[in-house]
């Protein structure tokens, strides 16, 4: 087989594996994330219900909103959106209500923001295959140096300020 032919194929095969990955593998996999989202959002909703969160608290409130800021925006920010805002806000604090969170809330409220920081995250890799390649040895080496919490502290500083239509209270639904 000669260079052209070599090359060509593969080509063909790049084409046929990138048109699986976007047409299967990553609808899949993003709506895996989304609807353990959605179970995440039940959960909560399910502590308020059951007496065991208070719902008109402020912890509670910014959870679920974080929760349904998560679900209806983040499938659409690629990885490289959120690196670009980690390295623009290297200095930032977090946000005056994340940190108010992190004092009022109960570990359970926590647990569930922490979770869906990581899944805000891997949202974001899916969108960002190349990238996601790339941040495979950095979570190698940051899971060796043990730096993950800041990675997940950033994802909720990030999803915390995106801006989204007046936030009128309704959570997205499952499709």
């Amino acid at each position: 087989m000669n260079m052209t032919a070599t090359l060509l194929m593969i080509f063909i095969t790049c084409c046929i594996v990138s048109i699986f990955f976007w047409r299967v593998i990553h609808p899949t996999l993003l709506r895996l994330v989304r609807f353990r989202l959605f179970a995440r959002r039940d959960e909560l909703r399910r502590l308020a219900i059951d007496g065991k969160e208070d719902h008109f608290s402020f912890a509670y409130r910014e959870v679920e909103g974080f929760m349904c800021k998560t679900i209806f925006v983040v499938p659409s920010i690629s990885l490289a959106s959120f690196l670009l805002f980690v390295f623009r806000n290297l200095k930032t604090e977090p946000s005056s209500e994340m940190k108010r969170v992190r004092q009022e809330a109960s570990e359970r409220l926590i647990s569930l923001l922490d979770e869906s920081a990581k899944d805000a995250v891997v949202m974001m890799t899916l969108n960002s295959p190349i990238l996601m390649f790339l941040g495979a040895i950095v979570a190698l080496l940051l899971w060796l140096c043990s730096g993950f919490g800041l990675v997940y502290r950033r994802a909720e500083h990030f999803v915390n300020a995106l801006p989204v239509e007046p936030y009128s209270g309704i959570a997205p639904q499952p499709a």
